[in-house]
């Protein structure tokens, strides 16, 4: 797949502290792509270098092949970020703030009705064009937030906690929009929410003291975090134990009264186990998964090390 953005070797320093160091990555086409890490790990600074907001001390960050450095204007022509916490001004009605913000984007005159009425639409603010944006409720003023950041049609969008402060009903449409806008475009998702990024992202960079920990498919991290099974078997279950410890995958195996507990990695743990037991002319009553792979212990172990 092609990348929308390029993060390449990109370090930032604030006098002598250095925020972020050495960090790469890119965001494909057509892609969400999750941005994880604990408060301080330098997410904010990655997204900031990434819009132009913050010249990176080394490194270069391209959009659509154009260095952000070297021509801000034409790369922010084709970013549209929403901060975490989005200034929007309160005084003035969403229909007009989003008029102003395809005017500051350049949008062509003739296109910017459409415009407008497109990110009205997509954010879920069609009854809300006329209001002051001021008497909206925070759920709503996160919504002028995202409508800005799609007025002027952006190839990429950087989102930073996008759901923050949604009901319910409006963080499962908000996502239902960041999956849909996700296959057309490169998306950056910045969330605290684990479950929101393992809904909607294939794949996640994992930052910690201003380093990339992993870029890698959700899908992979998940599989090398830990399962635990519970076997309930005929006969011995102390013989189930040491058979089963020989099996790839399983880190420990150990008798708990009635019960074979197993911990290990791998997505077909449990099969491998079962077939194992099975071969081995035992019998076996049950096996219970008591905890499974997700991607909350996967980003705990990395965030650990």
């Amino acid at each position: 797949m092609t990348a929308g953005v390029e993060v390449i070797g990109v370090s930032r320093r604030f006098g002598r502290k250095e925020a972020i160091a050495d960090i790469s990555f890119d965001v494909h086409a057509g892609e969400v792509l999750g941005l994880l890490g604990p408060n301080g790990a330098g997410k904010t600074t990655t997204m900031r270098v990434m819009t132009g907001y913050l010249r990176p001390t080394r490194g270069r960050v391209l959009v659509d092949g154009i260095d952000i450095a070297a021509d801000p204007v034409a790369a922010r022509q084709r970013i549209g970020y929403m901060p975490e916490s989005s200034a929007v001004p309160t005084e003035m009605t969403v229909v007009s703030f989003l008029r102003y913000c395809a005017r500051l984007h350049r949008v062509a005159r003739d296109k910017r009705q459409r415009s407008v009425a497109s990110a009205l639409r997509q954010a879920g603010l069609g009854g809300m064009a006329d209001a002051r944006i001021g008497t909206l409720s925070k759920g709503y003023r996160q919504r002028v937030a995202l409508a800005q950041a799609l007025v002027h049609e952006p190839d990429v969008l950087i989102l930073d906690e996008p759901t923050a402060g949604l009901d319910p009903r409006q963080v499962a449409e908000t996502r239902e929009l960041i999956a849909k806008l996700g296959r057309t475009r490169s998306v950056l998702l910045s969330s605290h929410l684990l479950s929101e990024v393992a809904q909607l992202c294939r794949r996640v960079v994992v930052l910690d003291n201003g380093r990339v920990l992993a870029v890698a498919d959700v899908a992979t991290l998940t599989s090398a975090a830990v399962t635990r099974l519970e076997l309930r078997v005929s006969g011995d279950p102390s013989r189930a134990a040491s058979t089963v410890r020989a099996v790839a995958g399983v880190d420990e195996a150990v008798v708990r009264g009635e019960l074979v507990v197993v911990k290990g990695t791998g997505s077909e743990l449990g099969q491998r186990v079962a077939a194992a037991v099975v071969d081995a002319g035992i019998g076996l009553l049950e096996q219970r998964v008591s905890s499974s792979s997700t991607l909350e212990e996967a980003y705990l172990n990395l965030v650990r090390e």
